[in-house]
């Protein structure tokens, strides 16, 4: 096709240049028994067929050809007396035509079905008898006929018997391989297969007269005459079945038991007419993985194959080579010849007796002549040069221009199937195009209709072929091809005429795995803010004042003047922790501008040398005094210098005297005989301490005038931005006190309140730098969001690693859920006819996190991160002259993940400073592919193409009183109910409920996350809203709300009077109507599994109910037990989701609804009443740390007592934690409810061995201490 359609047309149309020379390598190039094929071959692909003649004498050298041998057998047909004469294949026939179709499980599920398209399946299976029973039986008597004409009675029996017992052992049909059988149908070709008589005892070959076929006794003869020491041998067959039984009946005959060591090979691949299981299998492929190598170690020495092992596989040469059946063509013959390459090797074939196309010479003939035509150099190569033009095909054809591609009657069906393959997968729905024949009996010809799944828009969901046709073929592919002739027009198919999303040029392969990106990634180091600020110190003519009090509940507010060259950024109050129990507090004025000529900087850059100089001396470099940030006191400029002059310097510690009471301005103490280590004065005194050491006494002379310092030594801590961990070493720093004598010591003239002053300057500063960062992020890349509160711009740019006061966590949860909202709400406006597939591919690549890594290194957010903690051990004073050095282009490593964290937390910091507006703004910056519109102006575009004319249907309204909200567009509520699986009118519904359950799901999450940022007391940590989040939006739980929710609706029944006939009495009463049950489908296993979700939602919802309404805990175990199917969670997401577009994004309305769903109470009980959320696996994997963690799942069969249907099997759980086993959780429904319990279940048991090991800790302590 390729040739045809594309090389032909591009050589006739341009030249030989055009398209490329075609070069193949191959042993036989032959189709089937016609030499002549070779023409064919090089007529498609432009090219001619040569032998190589180069060293083929030396060649020659190494091949052995086979002796060719044939063996002829009387064969013995099968007809129905033999069948009648062997028991066991007389009563399987008879089996199968007794067959009663009617009580089919596929035919009784047809006929329960209203559905139109079943009908149809319906009446085609019973005239056609075609069912997946009927044709497992059916496959099973032919294979068994031809076992027992192959191989004979024995062979049959053994085939037949081991069979059935094969199939009856199966207990879960789709556990043990059985894809395509339900456990009905298991059941009912079980009831068939026991009316086989198959005997008992075991078979005995012992004997073997009459049990085995001419056919089977002569190979067996065969082998046992050609076998020799390293004998190594291939035998191929043609059926599957045949190489299993015939295996077996080498591997147990007497005469070759003991001289052959046999194995089997067959093809592993499935195609359409061949399910992964049939009752006619009985070779384990896992079995046969080690065939090969066996053989070609001796371990075994003779295979029974099919056709698999003629070419493409490596099997050692063999002494002999047995076609135990006749080659399908010459390629087989010469293929399966060539495996025999020992030396002295034979290849024999075996005929029967009236064949008459046996002859050595018909094989021999066509294969000389093949060779003949292979080493004709001499052909006419103008053979190439004077081929035809290909007749262009008189079916319709679409080409398009700028790809390429075309689409031609023959490849549009497949093309077809394949779009129909790509639409979005649903339990119980069948993605296969429906075509629809009509026939014109009079001129027999035939036109087609085809109905898509409902899956695609209703605007291309049927077409119609344009022509009459003699056959049903042509007429399926002139429908199907305008089908796709009308999605391409629609924009549903791309240029390559392949489904959307899949080649875009120079974007994204939406449809493919999410854009990947490394965990760690290179990007920018860190902004430093001081670097501008340096630059300002050169250039500005006015500085800025700010005013920062530090004070605490006891002490004077001392007060500060931070002069910058630039306006700073307003600070938070700075909460500075002295130790564990003093905390000072910091609080900033706003910034006052003054002319530098007002100020004398170099006395301001003095009083700053003295504070640093005070507490970071040794920090310090030489004199300098070019400082990036001036610290001065409050006082007049006149008298600064006047406060230089009494605060520089020291003085004796002698001179203070012991009736000073009042030490908060007395400065450091310095302890000269450690280097001038500072302490802070507690006290005076002159009454010398008991342990007392005078080291200022080197002649042992005490001082009897000497007077006595209580002092605690100077915290080293840099950093008080951070509390004090509990347990530290150093609790209190002021709480351990040691005593000085005072002629040892000077006292610094710089009060101590400025010291403290001077150690807090690291904190304040890196407070500073963290906000102007934040400042210049909002000035620059977001400068169009316009943030009014900096402070969340701050929180959304700094991550846990850096441990500052707050992170972006929080915001990026929120983030997140509007980044998805935001998302779902303009792709669903922008593509209206687009498919929920479309639309969740689109989406994905969109909000992936590997998109939002790679926005913020494109806008150049990276450099604007905060990830190093503050620790000032390291801090030094900045100098401008330093920073203005030039940069080194370091750059840092940061998680794919933290950059994507941050642009969804910047997105939730603008949602809350300025709503929905300044979100979409932010997102403009780092998604700019989409056109991002007002949410009200999607909402409104979208709502308006909605039509007005359906109306609902009459027990609709019952639903609409129960939603509490009245749709002004119906269809919205009819499509939310409407399950994939709908077949009705097609005038009733425009689409199943997945493009709303897509907008819904956003809808919900955002309900819910904003709900807690709105309502909460508290501030939620990431992980508490994490689960909480999960708790009201998981399926279980929408589920059970689905369920729990309903409505009383009056019924009038009328019956008969039993005393007066023809009498009728009206009885009313009320039904209950849940949800679930207005949703529309045409789906038997729909309603039966609706069905069972009721009746267990009716034993174990009124304990859920419960521990909703009461529980300290979630009920995640009893969640699990109900065993929803998606569809229950779908709906109440697609009612959001049609509410929401109904109501044009009108909160009230989704609120109103959440509330009579039952989300929103639900919601506020969680706030108002602290209930336990995690799940139990959560919990379990928090409480075994970094040890190991193993769920292992298995199934046990059901006893007799506990109920269901044969053959069903309960679920286990073994809980492993460091390999030690935990416990074994057994009788699971489901493998997510036993994984669940059994999580419960470990944590209740490792709780009770933490509790023990700790009294055993207690009674060893308390025995020490005895």
């Amino acid at each position: 096709m390729i040739m045809q359609n594309f090389y032909y047309p591009s050589l006739q149309r341009d030249s030989t240049d055009s398209v490329p020379y075609i070069l193949g390598l191959t042993a036989s190039p032959v189709l089937n028994a016609k030499a002549g094929g070779l023409d064919i071959i090089e007529q498609n692909l432009n090219a001619i067929s040569k032998t190589p003649k180069t060293n083929r004498q030396e060649m020659m050298q190494f091949v052995h050809p086979p002796v060719f041998k044939t063996l002829l057998y009387h064969s013995c047909n099968v007809d129905d007396s033999s069948l009648n004469a062997n028991r066991t294949i007389g009563s399987l026939v008879k089996a199968y035509q007794d067959m009663d179709i009617t009580q089919d499980p596929y035919v009784l599920t047809l006929a329960s079905s209203t559905n139109a398209n079943d009908q149809r399946k319906l009446k085609k299976a019973l005239l056609g008898r075609k069912t997946y029973c009927q044709d497992q039986m059916k496959r099973f008597c032919s294979q068994s006929r031809t076992i027992l004409d192959q191989l004979g009675p024995f062979a049959c029996n053994y085939y037949i018997r081991t069979c059935i017992s094969q199939f009856l052992k199966t207990k879960d049909p789709n556990l043990d391989g059985w894809i395509q059988l339900t456990n009905d149908e298991k059941k009912y070709l079980s009831r068939v297969l026991h009316q086989v008589e198959i005997g008992e005892g075991s078979l005995d070959l012992s004997i073997c007269g009459p049990l085995l076929s001419p056919k089977a006794e002569l190979l067996i003869d065969l082998l046992v005459d050609e076998s020799v020491p390293q004998f190594a041998g291939l035998v191929f067959v043609e059926q599957r079945a045949t190489v299993a039984v015939l295996s077996h009946i080498i591997s147990i005959h007497p005469r070759t038991r003991h001289l052959l060591e046999c194995g089997t090979f067959v093809g592993t691949s499935m195609n359409v007419k061949r399910t992964a299981n049939n009752i006619g299998d009985l070779l384990e492929l896992r079995h046969q993985k080690e065939t090969l190598d066996d053989l070609r170690s001796g371990r075994k020495n003779l295979i029974i194959t099919t056709n698999v092992l003629e070419e493409g596989i490596d099997v050692s040469a063999c002494h002999i080579v047995i076609s135990f059946d006749k080659p399908a063509n010459l390629k087989s013959f010469i293929q399966r010849r060539g495996r025999a390459r020992k030396e002295q090797s034979k290849f024999v074939l075996m005929l029967p007796h009236h064949d008459v196309s046996t002859s050595i010479e018909e094989w021999s003939g066509l294969e000389a002549e093949m060779i003949r035509t292979y080493q004709d150099d001499m052909r006419r190569v103008e053979a190439m040069q004077q081929r035809e033009a290909i007749d262009e095909d008189a079916a319709r054809s679409f080409f398009v221009e700028s790809t390429g591609a075309l689409l031609t009657m023959k490849n549009v069906v497949a093309h077809l199937y394949h779009f129909c393959a790509t639409l979005p997968a649903s339990p119980y729905v069948s993605l296969q195009p429906e075509f629809i024949f009509e026939e014109d009996l009079a001129n027999e010809l035939i036109s087609a209709r085809i109905v898509l799944p409902i899956a695609v828009d209703a605007s291309v969901r049927e077409a119609a072929g344009l022509s009459w046709w003699k056959t049903e073929k042509n007429a399926k592919k002139d429908a199907a091809f305008q089908a796709y002739l009308a999605l391409y027009q629609a924009g549903l198919i791309n240029d390559h005429l392949l489904p959307l999303l899949r080649y875009s040029d120079g974007e994204v392969e939406a449809n493919t795995a999410v854009e990947k990106r490394p965990a760690l990634m290179d990007v920018a180091e860190q902004w430093n803010p001081w670097v501008g600020v340096a630059r300002q110190w050169q250039t500005s003519a006015e500085l800025f004042t700010t005013a920062i009090t530090i004070k605490t509940e006891d002490d004077v507010p001392l007060r500060i003047l931070v002069l910058l060259p630039c306006r700073p950024p307003e600070l938070a109050i700075i909460t500075l922790h002295w130790n564990q129990d003093a905390h000072y507090y910091a609080s900033a004025e706003p910034p006052e501008k003054v002319l530098v000529e007002n100020l004398s900087a170099s006395l301001i850059s003095e009083s700053t040398y003295m504070l640093l100089s005070s507490i970071f001396r040794s920090r310090m470099k030489d004199e300098r005094h070019d400082f990036a940030a001036l610290f001065t006191p409050t006082v007049e400029s006149r008298a600064l210098e006047e406060w230089q002059a009494a605060m520089d310097g020291t003085r004796p510690a002698t001179d203070l005297s012991p009736a000073i009471t009042n030490f908060s301005n007395v400065g450091l103490v310095r302890d000269q005989t450690r280097n001038g280590i500072a302490h802070i004065l507690r006290s005076v005194t002159t009454i010398k301490p008991t342990e007392f050491r005078d080291f200022s006494s080197s002649q042992g002379v005490e001082n009897p005038h000497e007077v006595y310092l209580e002092v605690i030594r100077m915290p080293k801590r840099a950093d008080f931005l951070h509390p004090i961990p509990k347990g530290a070493r150093s609790r209190l720093s002021h709480s351990s006190t040691v005593v000085l004598a005072a002629s040892t010591c000077e006292i610094d003239n710089l009060p101590m309140p400025f010291a403290r002053l001077a150690l807090f300057i690291p904190s304040i500063m890196h407070r500073y730098e963290t906000i102007m960062v934040a400042e210049e992020l909002s000035r620059t890349i977001l400068e169009h969001v316009d943030f009014q509160d900096l402070n969340l711009v701050l929180t959304a740019i700094t991550a846990s690693s850096a441990r500052e006061g707050t992170n972006y966590e929080r915001l990026e949860l929120l983030g997140d859920c509007i980044l998805k909202l935001c998302t779902s709400v303009q792709l669903v406006a922008e593509y209206p006819n687009w498919h929920e597939g479309y639309l969740s591919a689109k989406k994905d690549h969109t909000v992936a996190n590997s998109r939002l890594a790679r926005a913020a290194l494109e806008t150049g957010l990276d450099r604007y991160i905060l990830t190093k903690p503050f620790t000032g051990q390291k801090w030094r004073p900045l100098y401008n002259s330093d920073l203005l050095e030039p940069g080194t282009g370091s750059t840092r490593q940061i998680s794919s993940k933290t950059l994507a964290d941050v642009v969804e937390a910047l997105i939730g910091a603008a949602f809350i400073d300025g709503g929905l507006a300044k979100a979409l703004s932010c997102l403009t910056i780092f998604l700019p592919e989409i056109e991002w519109q007002p949410l009200e102006t999607r909402l409104c575009s979208l709502y308006d193409i909605i039509p007005l004319s359906v109306p609902l249907p009459p027990h609709f309204v019952t639903l609409e009183n129960l939603i509490g909200y009245h749709f002004t567009k119906p269809v919205l509520l009819i499509e939310a109910m409407t399950h994939p699986s709908f077949t009705g009118a097609t005038n009733s519904v425009s689409s199943s409920y997945q493009r709303l359950e897509f907008l819904g799901d956003a809808v919900l999450d955002n309900l819910v996350v904003s709900g807690v940022f709105s309502q909460a007391k508290r501030e939620y940590s990431q992980v508490e809203m994490y689960w909480l989040r999960a708790a009201l939006v998981n399926a279980d739980f929408l589920a059970f709300l689905a369920m729990e929710w309903g409505i009383e609706e009056e019924r009038c029944d009328v019956v008969e009077d039993r005393k007066e006939r023809g009498s009728f009495t009206e009885i009313k009463g009320t039904v209950r109507l849940p949800f679930w049950s207005f949703m529309r489908h045409s789906s038997v296993p729909i309603a039966k599994k609706q069905k069972e979700c009721a009746e267990r939602y009716n034993a174990v919802g009124p304990e859920i109910k419960g521990d909703l309404l009461k529980g300290e805990k979630y009920p995640w175990v009893k969640l699990s037990r109900l065993q929803p199917d998606k569809f229950f969670s779908d709906i109440v997401e697609s009612l959001l989701g049609a509410v929401y577009l109904d109501s044009k994004g009108y909160n009230g309305a989704i609120e109103s609804v959440a509330e009579r769903i039952g989300i929103l109470p639900y919601l506020r009980r969680i706030l108002e009443q602290e209930v336990q959320l995690v799940h139990p696996k959560g919990i379990l994997g928090q409480m075994v740390g970094n040890e190991k963690l193993e769920y292992v799942l298995g199934v046990e069969d059901k006893d007799e007592g506990d109920g269901g249907n044969e053959g069903e099997k309960w679920f286990t759980c073994v809980i492993r934690v460091g390999g030690r086993e935990i416990l074994k959780a057994g009788r699971g429904t489901s493998k997510d409810e036993v994984r669940t319990r059994a999580a419960e279940m470990a944590v209740s048991i490792l709780k009770e061995e933490k509790e023990m090991m700790g009294n055993e800790e207690m009674e060893i302590d308390q025995k020490a201490r005895l």
